[in-house]
């Protein structure tokens, strides 16, 4: 025979915590999984037409700028995952296993040091001017090398999450 589901939380003490654990996750879960996409985007779409640009004499400066305009989409997202994170660890669902929001922290922060250890001087470099268009591609090529190593992480995250939300909805 089968335990009964539940579907209110099991005490009055636990339901605050427990519901604001929940939408905790639910909002990190988003953020991680936009970022996920925005990342894998920028990495295998975004990435590959610099190739084609590399020839424009005014690469350096479109670079720049459209660094800038990434920041809002991309970096910032991921700090505030980041940081959400290190929340959930104090506020986890129940249900959660402690595990999961730890290895997606460390996840998370592999990723944050690969970016600003190998891909920011990277992007750097491109937005310096100068360069011709068989260095921006030498430097795009690398860019691409060091996306893998951003992405397979970031993904091992986004899975990470799914396993949350998962568990987290097995209580209720």
């Amino acid at each position: 025979m089968t335990s009964p589901t539940h579907t209110l939380p099991r005490s009055d003490a636990e339901a605050p915590a427990s519901a604001r654990g929940a939408a905790l996750l639910a909002v990190t879960a988003a953020i991680v999984f936009f970022t996920t996409g925005a990342g894998m985007l920028e990495g295998h779409a975004v990435y590959p037409s610099w190739y084609d640009l590399a020839a424009f004499p005014g690469f350096a400066q479109y670079h720049a700028r459209y660094g800038l305009a990434l920041l809002p989409w991309l970096p910032l997202p991921l700090l505030v995952a980041t940081l959400l994170n290190v929340w959930l660890l104090l506020r986890r669902p129940l249900g959660v296993s402690r595990w999961l929001p730890i290895a997606t922290l460390l996840a998370q922060l592999f990723v944050i040091g690969v970016t600003v250890a190998f891909a920011l001087p990277l992007q750097a470099q491109l937005s310096t001017p100068g360069h011709s268009a068989a260095e921006i591609a030498v430097l795009v090529d690398r860019l691409t090398v060091v996306g893998w190593w951003r992405d397979l992480p970031g993904l091992a995250t986004a899975v990470g999450y799914l396993a949350m939300l998962i568990q987290a909805l097995r209580v209720r």
